[in-house]
């Protein structure tokens, strides 16, 4: 009995931080992915797309997976369109992404995010916008969702062009509005 109660007294007047776990997430480039989705016919079919030259900068590992995300941001070379298909990847990346102004990358950081929407800065063809995207968290793996509209952008000629180069496969409507998707999976570990 006096080593219950022992046990008891220690457990009580022990300091809570004593048996609190600190954890770590960690990711990698690996384990992020990004796609878009576009869309072409008047029954808006969707064509669904990635780039081969991503690079993020920003921590990738801390005590949050928010901590992480809100130091992030990330450059795309838009030559390494890679939608599983040569000769459309060589037709976007002409017919699209080179009518863009400037360089051929889009940028973009994360400038705020609170439970359920992550805010990202985006510059594209020389313009800088907000994009929301709606998130969620399960189980150490992030999937947010977004959109864009490349009107927005002021990417009217890249629109005509890629609608024109493919006319007859687009019936003649390929649509302004750009679906994207940020998939990220991260390692957490307690101590």
């Amino acid at each position: 009995m006096k080593k219950l109660f022992l046990l008891i007294s220690l457990l009580v007047f022990l300091p809570f931080s004593t048996f609190a776990k600190t954890c770590t997430f960690t990711t990698n480039s690996k384990n992020i992915k990004v796609t878009w989705t576009a869309f072409k016919t008047p029954k808006k079919v969707a064509v669904n797309g990635t780039f081969r030259d991503i690079k993020f900068d920003g921590p990738m590992s801390g005590n949050s997976i928010d901590e992480i995300l809100k130091s992030s941001s990330f450059l795309i070379k838009t030559d390494a369109v890679d939608t599983k298909d040569a000769a459309r990847d060589v037709k976007v990346a002409q017919f699209f992404f080179k009518k863009m102004t400037g360089e051929a990358t889009i940028s973009g950081k994360v400038t705020s995010m609170d439970k359920e929407t992550i805010n990202l800065e985006i510059t594209m063809n020389g313009k800088t916008l907000e994009v929301p995207m709606s998130y969620k968290i399960k189980k150490s793996k992030l999937s947010a969702k977004g959109e864009l509209d490349v009107l927005n952008f002021g990417m009217d000629e890249s629109l005509k062009s890629i609608n024109q180069a493919c006319s007859d496969l687009h019936e003649k409507k390929t649509w302004s509005d750009v679906g994207l998707s940020l998939e990220a999976t991260f390692k957490k570990s307690c101590k």
